[in-house]
């Protein structure tokens, strides 16, 4: 079945009885993996292995196989019903389906009592959760997936907790510094601070402290995104040869980084530096700015915490379109906005912000009042 047809295995839906989606998923994905590659030839086998072809993909790269099937960003809106008909899924192992027996199972069952077919390579025609075999074997391999997992996650823990002992750093650089390695892919031998993203973030602080009352996190964030800045995550993705997605600055992820005591140099754990044998925390390179800035920045941010007049500054009434109603400009999502001498509405607030989708979104409209 290694041959086969590409026009005949992938081509919209017909309503044949087997229009298929391929699942695809991978936790970390590196230049020269071929598991993509490997996966889609299995699930194209499997589908044509019973006259099936595949009308769409739900590839889920960089998603941990814990993750819920039903809210991963691929996948979940097949299984919610969102992207249209289709008869059933396809995979290259259970595996790709996740890595949790319980998810694995519900997964199963949605498809079965729905009438939905359920495939993987290697097996030998859809699933039959009906037949005591076939359903213990599944669960069989959905288990092995999870025991698996926990072996990877145990691994991962005790790694992390002895380069934490030896004050090195394991999670991902704090924006505005980046590790340096001698060998490639190996351990990470120093911190030094990233040129660019340090002058960046300095910078912010900077006009802060300059000016506090009318320079604030969300003024900055709609500023940078404004003039193009990559976001910390896509700035982290670069640095490691990914491409960015085109992820936003948001205001209290751009305040945590100010707020965050990574920035004088210190390796963290749970947001709090760890501490050596001597009670010092341990410094891993020079910060973005000294204790005396790191409080300044406190003192200028804390001050526009304070509720006004008593109030808290968000709102949680429970309004029927939040995360549903979107600008008709811009198609932003749309926020409520109350004040003293109009009723409560309906606001794009996504020009405001900097973001490039909506930089011709003129006027920003107001819509749905309640």
């Amino acid at each position: 079945m290694r041959g086969v047809d590409m026009d005949v295995a992938e081509r919209p839906w017909d309503g044949c009885g087997k229009c298929l989606v391929g699942v695809r998923r991978l936790f970390r994905m590196k230049a020269a993996t071929t598991s993509p590659q490997r996966q889609r030839q299995d699930v194209l086998t499997a589908a044509a292995s019973i006259g099936g072809h595949i009308i769409g993909w739900a590839d889920d790269w960089e998603v941990s196989g814990a993750t819920d099937p039903v809210t991963r960003p691929r996948l979940g809106p097949w299984l919610r019903d969102e992207m249209g008909s289709y008869d059933g899924l396809v995979a290259a192992a259970v595996d790709r389906l996740g890595r949790n027996v319980v998810d694995c199972l519900n997964t199963g069952y949605k498809m079965r009592d729905e009438g939905k077919l359920l495939l993987t390579h290697g097996h030998d025609g859809p699933w039959n959760l009906d037949d005591p075999a076939d359903e213990n074997r599944f669960t069989i391999e959905a288990w092995g997936a999870q025991m698996e997992l926990r072996s990877i996650q145990r691994r991962n823990r005790d790694a992390t907790v002895k380069a934490r002992t030896a004050g090195r750093p394991k999670h991902q650089p704090s924006y505005g510094f980046r590790y340096v390695r001698k060998v490639m892919n190996g351990r990470v031998d120093s911190v030094e601070l990233h040129p660019h993203a340090a002058f960046v973030i300095r910078n912010v602080a900077q006009r802060i402290l300059a000016d506090p009352m009318n320079v604030t996190p969300s003024s900055e964030a709609a500023r940078l995104n404004r003039i193009g800045e990559l976001a910390p995550a896509d700035h982290t993705d670069m640095m490691y040869g990914k491409l960015a997605r085109g992820r936003r600055w948001y205001p209290t992820s751009l305040k945590n980084i100010l707020l965050s005591e990574a920035a004088l140099g210190y390796l963290m754990h749970r947001g709090k530096p760890v501490i050596d044998q001597e009670g010092n925390p341990v410094r891993l390179c020079e910060g973005l700015w000294d204790r005396m800035t790191h409080d300044a920045l406190k003192k200028a941010l804390a001050a526009r915490d304070v509720p006004f007049k008593g109030k808290p500054r968000h709102s949680n009434h429970p309004y029927l379109l939040t995360g549903i109603a979107v600008c008709g400009n811009c198609h932003s999502r749309l926020y409520t906005q109350t004040s003293a001498d109009v009723p409560p509405r309906y606001v794009c607030t996504a020009r405001n912000k900097g973001w490039p989708s909506a930089a011709h979104c003129r006027p920003a409209p107001l819509r749905h009042r309640f």
